[in-house]
């Protein structure tokens, strides 16, 4: 390519970046997402660096499929981007998308979390391509990342089926050499084939030929998806993304993403092949590969989902029995492939004496005043998967029931209708949460007549995911004054009773506001209001600290979840609780656990 184009040239970029050069390159129009590391900054970089393409953070995944579905079948190219946690929300819109007619191509960027032991590891996002027969495809390195992105809005459109664009946070964050293209000229993309477009309930109809489905009104909304899954895997025996290498005839690898480059380093003389398209499978360049080896592996990230599709076409293939698979382990490394087929391989030991902490809250987040006043006063509560996830570890114990995100508000009132509404079960939730799918709880409980609690802890922005904007963010993409919502407002709206709005670091009136809400004998939302701290870099206060002469070491400010409290050793080897001014904010909360008055500022 560099000798064919004089204005091609070398870039260095991460997966994140390159997955946005190819929807730039591929003339994408509409981008739409929901933030989740590690995927989050492919939004980030359309958006900055290619402003012809218009994007946004929907207030879900379910929402930014529908959003990316609409655009494709106005004839333009679509991406939808999320986690693979948030995929299972968007479930339901990738199944009514999947076996329908595709006008302008349509592409699902999904991130899977592994080898990030904190995430989501144990999730694999190329199941759903086996329930919904669509593609998916897995890049190996940036390049990859870019050049199969074009390609799969390619497929998208000649197969008319949406695509799954699977990353991994390996890929996601692995910086590695792209050729560009820097006088490429953007073009949107057009193609308007089909004037209508429907789930494939009337398809599946037609197909168990129901009395009836024969009618010329019906079948000229058909579309026969299976037959294109058929063709697809037929032609990907001859796509240059499935790239068999016959080398050595003693061991075979059939691989795909960042394990292909590790089978590479430890396996020169193996036998591979890279699939670019890890579903369809190409079934004849396998048994090519299958034939010409003695013993043919797959090692794959995530589950055994190759292993499975391989083994359903007849073909032996070892896999999981080698390599166990969750809990044991979901990403390989090269020591693992290592140890595993290279006779007299090193053995290597995991290094010891790694120091472990619980995750902690950032100094002064609003999370740890709520957490500190449930817990004073044993209120027990529903957590959500925002920062005040971090209330529900060990070493803080603020809540004792935590599910998917937005989830809380439905925990609460489902625990408190079992018991006869007899016993007080709060919810606590993010603005980004809330506005995710937590409102649709909301919804709910005012509809069921319940009389539940929930905070609302309102940040004004997403800032577990990197500070992306919400509904009611006072920026954001394409922020209006006039259009940002207003959560009291909305609450309200719905037909909660009981609102108050607080200052956490009013921690009396804060602590006075959950408690009448907790006894009010009515539906009560209190919107716990602070900017997120670290986001907005907001002023500190005077650092606190800690009078060693009077510290007992009981440990209750280290309860608190503060990033800046620490346990350190002094120059006598003794242990100190002490208070890190270079991150303490002042905000004066771990001074409120402490009973000998040992906390200063």
């Amino acid at each position: 390519m560099e000798t064919q184009n004089e204005v091609a040239a070398i870039r260095m970029m991460n997966g994140n970046e390159a997955v946005a050069r190819g929807a730039f390159e591929a003339g994408v129009k509409v981008a739409a997402g929901f933030p989740g590391t590690p995927s989050t900054e492919v939004m980030d970089y359309t958006h900055q660096r290619y402003p012809e393409i218009y994007c946004e953070w929907a207030t879900n995944e379910k929402v930014a499929v529908e959003v990316a579905t609409g655009a494709s079948f106005a004839g333009y190219r679509s991406l939808a981007l999320m986690k693979t946690v948030g995929l299972h929300v968007a479930a339901d819109a990738l199944g009514g998308a999947a076996g329908s007619q595709i006008n302008g191509g349509l592409v699902l960027v999904v991130s899977d979390d592994v080898g990030r032991l904190a995430g989501d590891d144990y999730n694999d996002c190329r199941h759903y391509g086996n329930m919904f027969n669509i593609p998916v495809l897995e890049p190996s390195d940036s390049q990859d990342a870019k050049d199969l992105m074009i390609r799969a809005f390619e497929i998208s459109e000649e197969y008319s089926t949406p695509v799954i664009f699977k990353t991994t946070s390996v890929t996601c964050k692995t910086t590695s050499r792209v050729v560009i293209d820097e006088d490429y000229t953007y073009q949107a993309k057009f193609r308007d084939k089909y004037p209508i477009s429907f789930s494939k309930v009337i398809m599946t109809t037609i197909m168990m030929k129901a009395k009836g489905s024969e009618h010329p009104k019906l079948t000229k909304c058909f579309n026969d998806f299976p037959a294109h899954m058929k063709r697809l895997a037929v032609d990907s025996n001859d796509f240059d993304i499935n790239k068999l290498e016959l080398n050595g005839k003693n061991i075979g690898i059939i691989t795909a993403g960042t394990p292909y480059y590790y089978v590479k380093e430890v396996l020169p003389e193996a036998s591979i092949l890279k699939l670019g398209l890890v579903m369809p499978l190409p079934e004849k360049k396998i048994r090519e590969l299958a034939e010409h080896v003695e013993e043919l592996y797959v090692i794959e990230d995530g589950h055994d989902v190759l292993e499975k599709n391989i083994k359903d076409l007849g073909i032996s293939v070892i896999g999981k029995e080698l390599f166990p698979k969750f809990p044991d382990m979901m990403r390989f490394t090269p020591d693992i492939i290592e140890e595993r087929l290279v006779p007299n391989a090193p053995k290597r030991t995991p290094m010891e004496d790694i120091p472990f902490r619980l995750p902690v809250a950032c100094s002064g987040c609003s999370h740890t005043f709520i957490s500190r006043i449930l817990k004073k006063h044993k209120i027990r509560a529903a957590a959500d998967v925002t920062c005040g996830l971090i209330g529900c570890f060990p070493h803080m114990e603020s809540y004792s029931l935590q599910k998917c995100m937005g989830s809380s508000i439905a925990l609460a009132h489902g625990y408190r209708v079992a018991k006869d509404n007899k016993e007080n079960f709060v919810a606590m939730i993010g603005d980004g949460g809330f506005w995710a799918t937590g409102i649709s709880g909301l919804t709910n409980l005012i509809f069921n007549n319940s009389q539940s609690t929930v905070i609302i802890v309102d940040n004004s922005c997403l800032a577990m995911t990197g500070g992306q904007n919400v509904a009611s963010s006072e920026f954001g993409f394409n922020y209006k004054p006039e259009n940002r919502l207003d959560i009291a407002k909305v609450c309200e709206a719905i037909g909660v009773k009981d609102i108050v709005t607080v200052d956490p670091y009013e921690i009396d009136n804060l602590e006075e506001a959950i408690l009448n809400a907790v006894n009010a004998k009515t539906n009560s939302v209190v919107i716990v209001k602070k900017p997120c701290i670290t986001k907005f870099k907001l002023p500190k206060a005077t650092p606190c600290y800690i009078d060693q002469d009077l510290c007992t070491k009981c440990r209750k400010c280290i309860n608190v979840g503060c990033l800046a409290i620490e346990s350190k050793k002094a120059q006598d080897g003794t242990v100190e609780i002490v208070i890190n001014e270079d991150l303490c904010v002042g905000c004066g909360l771990c001074s409120t656990v402490c009973n000998h008055e040992a906390i200063k500022s």
